[in-house]
């Protein structure tokens, strides 16, 4: 168990970048998995309290984040005050009022009801699918919905990868059934990693060649057999792609080439075991761009694209490719959000669109959350861990 620069928590490192579901092949980029590999070895080192110090002082005075409590009580409450929001209160995904089509801003704080955290998977999923449609009314193109698989109060890592992807899957197909509801379902493309990912989404895991199936809660259950629209993949490895070799010769056959124009929308699931699967959406985005008509909307799911907005890869490693990924990871909005900070004294960074960014106190001995900080726009998760849960203990 080591300290990780992306969840700020201890955790099993293996697990963010190792799948067993299939031979994790490099695609184009086995010189880069291995300095990944070998870039998150070794233990990141918590910053000191000076650091902290420095890094918070040192924060401009326009920041548009906001102390929730002057955002909700007007500063009439004592400092020293918090709104508790109980783990188990009811509330489920209503209540996200939808702005004026094709405008792209995050809503302000201060004229947005408050979502409250889920108290379960099923309320999740309801909060996720008024939010996915609020930011498709919205116009908005690239959209991400990040949450933990394995358990509301988890991390990425805690759960073995081949469970986590299984579990992603389940959750997946629920949010899904929202363009179902908007009769957009048969021309909504969803995406898998490769094919092995798409066969097991559609028909599930074969029996073991003794008979012999997996324990219950890793068995994999084909939940999108019954989803009415067209269920591809990424890229198929082969020996041109691995090698790259496909991009020298002029024969490379992009995602966006194989997307016909009866389309609607894309959903991409989990591209975050290689690189090259991020490399697929952004060339995905890049025919979009060019395309005569609108840009379709892009959705990801559970795409850890915190690891490429940040400084996760070294910012040395293949600058000419992580530089533009990096750029495209930033364009997306997160219009549902959920990532934990462990230990002793837990929190969540918390959004579900069109609201504002919510930093949340887990109260274990109470079974209560406190909402201590809103923002209107993205903090960054090592913004959130170093600069405000500090203040606010």
């Amino acid at each position: 168990m080591d300290f990780c620069s992306h969840c700020h928590a201890t955790c099993h490192q293996s697990s963010h970048r190792d799948r067993l579901r299939r031979p994790r092949h490099s695609s184009r980029h086995s010189s880069m998995t291995l300095a990944a590999v070998a870039s998150t070895a070794a233990p990141a080192r918590t910053p000191s309290v000076a650091r902290r110090r420095a890094s918070s002082s040192s924060r401009p005075s326009s920041t548009r984040c906001r102390d929730v409590r002057a955002n909700l009580f007007g500063g009439l409450f004592d400092g020293d005050k918090k709104t508790t929001t109980k783990k188990a209160s009811s509330g489920g995904s209503g209540g996200a009022k939808k702005k004026p089509a094709g405008k792209k801003t995050s809503s302000s704080s201060s004229s947005q009801k408050l979502e409250p955290f889920p108290k379960d998977y099923a309320q999740l999923i309801r909060q996720a699918q008024a939010s996915l449609q609020a930011a498709l009314d919205d116009g908005v193109e690239l959209l991400e919905i990040q949450f933990p698989s394995g358990g509301l109060d988890t991390a990425p890592g805690d759960v073995e990868g081949n469970v986590e992807n299984n579990l992603t899957v389940a959750h997946l197909r629920g949010i899904c059934s929202q363009f179902e509801r908007n009769g957009t379902a048969k021309t909504t493309r969803v995406f898998f990693p490769d094919p092995i990912e798409r066969s097991l989404a559609l028909t599930g895991a074969a029996p073991s060649p003794d008979g012999v199936r997996p324990p219950e809660n890793s068995q994999t259950k084909p939940q999108f057999a019954s989803f009415p629209g067209p269920i591809d993949y990424l890229e198929q490895p082969d020996f041109l792609s691995v090698s790259g070799l496909d991009k020298m010769l002029g024969t490379r056959k992009t995602v966006a080439m194989r997307v016909p124009e009866s389309d609607t929308a894309f959903v991409v699931a989990y591209p975050c075991t290689n690189v090259s699967e991020l490399v697929c959406t952004r060339e995905l985005r890049e025919g979009e761009l060019a395309r005569a008509g609108p840009a379709r909307p892009i959705v990801m799911c559970n795409g850890e694209l915190e690891r490429t907005r940040s400084e996760y890869y070294p910012s040395f490693w293949n600058v000419g490719e992580m530089k533009p990924l990096r750029g495209f990871a930033r364009e997306f909005e997160g219009v549902y959000f959920v990532h934990n900070y462990k230990g002793s004294n837990p929190a969540v960074l918390f959004r579900a669109y069109p609201g504002p960014w919510q930093v949340l106190r887990r109260r274990r001995d109470t079974d209560t959350y406190d909402i201590v900080y809103t923002c209107e726009e993205y903090p960054g998760l090592q913004k959130v861990a170093l600069d405000i849960l500090p203040k606010y203990p």
